[in-house]
C-alpha cells in the first residue's frame, strides 16, 4: 500500500493532479473524484485516455483544471479523445477535431483552422440559427413561490433544506447547479412527483403542496423531465398519441363518449408541423425519433397545454447543436408570451445566455441569486461547489 501511495503521489505531481492518496473517495468532490479516475487509468499504463461529455459535473473553475491536465497529458505524450457537444470546450482543449453527424464522419480539421461557426454548419448541415436571448421587458407577479421547502430523497435523506425561491410570469429563472444538488427534487416537489417534509409550494397564491399530479397539470404547470424516454413519453405509444396525451380531454381530440380519431390525427399533425418534429411517420413508436425530436414532442405536449408555468429540466442534454438551439429559442418564446419559465441545467453557459436570472442550488439550498446579465460565472462557480466567491 505505501509504494502504491507513493507512485500515485508521483503520477499527481508529474501531471499537476492535487490529490490525497489517502483521503476516502466518499469525501471528494466531483471534480476530485474525476481526477481519481484519470490517475487510476494513468496507474495502469493507459496511453489512450477516452473522456465521454467530462465536464457535465463540474464546476467551472473544475473545467477549466481538467483542461489544463489534458493538456499536461498531451504534452507528455499521452492520446486524449474528448468527446463533446459543448463547442467552446472542443476548441479550448483539442488539437484536432473530427465532426459526427448521424453516425458519420463528417470531417477532421486543424483546430487553428476551423470556427465554431463552422464546425456548427458541419454538426447540423446548415449554418446555425441566431441565438436565442432574453429580453429586456420587466417580469410580472410571481407564478410560483417555494417557502422554506424541504424534501427527502429517495433514500430517506435530505434533499432540499429551507429552499425559498419564486418564478415570476414572463421570465425565465435558471437553476444553476452541479448534478445531484437537489435540483431534481426541487423540480418533483412543484408537480407533485415528491412530498414535502417542510414548507410550501404556491402556484399564483394558491398552497399547492397537498394537490394531486393531475391537479396540478389542469391548474397550469407543464413539466419537461429530464429522462425523456422514461418519463417525459410513453415509449410503447406512437408519436401522435404522446402529443395529445395532454388534449385527449379536449375538443378536437376529445369525441362527445370515445376519442374523435379525426380530430386527434389533425392536432397531432398540426403539432408535429409547428414544432418541426421529423423522422417518422406519426403513428410510429415514439422510441423511433432521434433525442432532439423525442424532446420536440414533450415541449409541443406541454406548451400546447397553455401552462402558466413551464419547467424544463436539462432540456438541451445530449441534443446536437441545431436541436439545442430549436429547444432553446422556444423556451424563450414561452417567456415572451408571459409565461414562468423554470429551467434546470448543469449547462451555466445556456443557462446565462437564455435567462433573466440564475439561481444557484448546492446540497439542496439555494446559495444566491442574480441578474443572468449582470451574472459572474466565477462566483457562480464557487458557489456551485458551496464555496462563497
Amino acid at each position: 500500500l505505501e509504494a502504491a501511495s507513493k507512485k500515485v503521489v508521483e503520477l499527481a505531481g508529474s501531471y499537476g493532479f492535487a490529490l490525497n492518496p489517502s483521503a476516502r473517495v466518499e469525501d471528494l468532490s466531483v471534480g476530485e473524484e474525476q481526477r481519481v479516475e484519470i490517475l487510476k487509468a494513468l496507474y495502469r499504463g493507459a496511453e489512450l485516455l477516452i473522456l465521454d461529455e467530462p465536464t457535465a459535473v463540474l464546476t467551472p473553475q473544475e473545467s477549466a483544471e481538467l483542461f489544463q491536465n489534458l493538456r499536461r497529458l498531451r504534452d507528455a505524450g499521452r492520446t486524449v479523445v474528448f468527446i463533446s457537444h459543448k463547442l467552446d470546450e472542443v476548441m479550448a482543449v483539442a488539437d484536432r477535431i473530427t465532426v459526427l453527424r448521424r453516425g458519420r464522419n463528417v470531417a477532421t480539421v486543424a483546430k487553428a483552422k476551423t470556427t465554431q461557426g463552422e464546425l456548427a454548419r458541419m454538426m447540423i448541415g446548415q449554418d446555425l440559427p441566431q441565438p436565442a436571448a432574453a429580453g429586456d421587458r420587466e417580469a410580472g407577479p410571481p407564478v410560483l413561490r417555494l417557502e422554506a421547502v424541504e424534501a427527502a430523497d429517495d433514500r430517506g435523506l435530505p434533499a432540499l433544506g429551507g429552499v425559498e425561491l419564486e418564478v415570476r410570469a414572463g421570465e425565465i429563472l435558471g437553476l444553476a447547479g452541479v448534478a445531484g444538488n437537489g435540483q431534481l427534487a426541487l423540480a418533483e416537489v412543484v408537480v407533485g412527483l415528491r412530498s414535502l417534509s417542510g414548507g410550501r409550494v404556491l402556484f399564483e397564491g394558491q398552497d399547492v403542496s397537498r394537490w394531486s399530479i393531475p391537479r396540478r397539470i389542469a391548474a397550469g404547470i407543464g413539466y419537461c423531465p429530464e429522462n425523456r424516454l422514461r418519463q417525459g413519453v410513453a415509449p410503447a405509444l406512437s408519436i401522435a398519441e404522446n402529443l395529445i396525451a395532454k388534449s385527449y380531454r379536449r375538443a378536437p381530440v376529445a369525441g362527445r363518449f370515445f376519442l374523435n380519431r379525426r380530430g386527434a390525427r389533425r392536432a397531432a399533425e398540426e403539432l408535429a408541423k409547428r414544432f418541426d418534429i421529423r423522422g417518422a411517420d406519426l403513428d410510429a413508436p415514439v422510441v423511433s425519433l432521434s433525442g432532439g425530436n423525442v424532446q420536440k414532442v414533450v415541449l409541443a405536449r406541454e406548451i400546447s397545454a397553455d401552462p402558466r408555468l413551464l419547467i424544463a429540466a436539462q432540456p438541451t442534454r445530449g441534443l446536437d447543436v441545431g436541436a439545442a438551439e430549436a429547444t432553446r429559442r422556444l423556451l424563450v418564446e414561452q417567456r415572451n408570451a408571459g409565461r414562468a419559465v423554470l429551467v434546470i441545467s448543469e449547462d451555466l453557459d445556456e443557462l446565462v445566455r437564455i435567462s433573466d436570472r440564475v439561481a444557484v442550488i448546492y446540497e439542496g439550498r439555494i446559495m444566491g441569486t442574480f441578474r443572468a446579465h449582470e451574472a459572474d460565472e466565477e462566483e457562480i462557480g464557487l458557489l456551485m461547489a458551496g464555496r462563497a466567491a
